[in-house]
């Protein structure tokens, strides 16, 4: 019946993991839409800057609450002992426990690992990846073209105290690229926690 599957665990998962799949492209339709709304406007460069930098920071935070969507659907559908703040890709232990209790589940999510790790890093990281403009004008000059002024360390070598200290052969990169290499794996995470949840739905009482 309807208002049994309204309640049923697996569709408030399925439809918190659809919301969040949903931020994260939001953020980067945000972050694109940010260089073709201020083409004309004679401050359009710093504007798409400043605008960048926030998106980007709204982009980490959806993939970060993605990513702990999918572990907690995890911890609920394999019974996982743990709390909701240890719910989370970045705690060893819940892998530790994913593979205790559901090898064969942990085998289809490993190779992900690096992808979640390589992600988890970046929300950690935010504040020694994401340049201050100044930092950007200071080694590229005040008029510097769009396409630098929106990118990012992709490597921080660097912490934010030290950021004057940035140099010209510093790994940059344009946080749509990031959203590139990001988005397959997102989808993919995705694909094998909707098998999961089905599969979940095809024995009653699984869950409780």
């Amino acid at each position: 019946a309807y208002e049994e599957a309204y309640n049923h665990p697996c569709v408030i998962m399925a439809e918190s993991l659809c919301a969040r799949m949903a931020d994260v492209e939001m953020f980067a339709f945000l972050i694109e839409d940010a260089r073709k709304r201020h083409t004309v406007d004679p401050k359009a460069e710093e504007k798409t800057a400043i605008l960048t930098r926030s998106f980007l920071v709204g982009y980490l935070g959806a993939g970060r609450a993605l990513l702990d969507v999918g572990a907690s659907i995890l911890s609920g559908l394999y019974a996982l002992p743990m709390t909701g703040a240890e719910m989370t890709f970045a705690n060893g232990d819940f892998w530790h426990q994913l593979v205790s209790r559901a090898p064969n589940v942990h085998r289809r999510y490993h190779p992900l690992r690096l992808f979640i790790t390589e992600f988890l890093r970046w929300t950690t990281e935010s504040a020694h990846r994401i340049p201050p403009i100044v930092v950007i004008e200071n080694q590229f000059g005040k008029y510097a073209p769009r396409d630098t002024r929106l990118q990012v360390f992709d490597d921080p070598q660097l912490t934010l105290p030290q950021m004057s200290d940035a140099t010209l052969h510093m790994r940059w990169i344009d946080p749509l690229a990031l959203h590139d290499r990001w988005k397959p794996n997102f989808m993919l995470l995705c694909d094998k926690l909707a098998v999961d949840l089905e599969k979940a739905l095809e024995q009653p009482g699984r869950i409780a």
